[in-house]
């Protein structure tokens, strides 16, 4: 097609994808805290899911009901692990111009 540089447009994808993986790298390092609603249990994961740390106040402590505390950390492990989904997504939404590209953006 006459006026069409294909090698532009390849260009310009290659620039994109590596800004996206420079993104993706810089979000790795960041931290995002969850805390139960009732601030017993915190949770830190990293921009890419991975959990950093918990921490479980001794007051959520209850030998009776073990149960309650391994909801209360389910709950709130997953509530920090979806937070850090929507952040990278939000992140690398704003390099890419909302453009989804597969097996490059999330």
């Amino acid at each position: 097609m006459p006026g069409v540089d294909l090698n532009y447009f390849i260009r310009q994808a290659n620039k994109l994808t590596e800004k996206i993986e420079k993104r993706k790298q810089e979000l790795a390092e960041e931290t995002i805290e969850k805390k139960s609603q009732n601030d017993l249990v915190t949770v830190k994961v990293s921009g890419s899911q991975e959990i950093k740390s918990i921490k479980i106040a001794p007051s959520a402590v209850d030998p009776n009901d073990i149960a309650m505390l391994e909801d209360l950390v389910i709950a709130t492990v997953n509530s920090a692990l979806q937070a850090s989904r929507e952040h990278m997504q939000a992140e690398l939404g704003k390099v890419s111009g909302g453009i989804k590209i597969p097996g490059i953006t999330p």
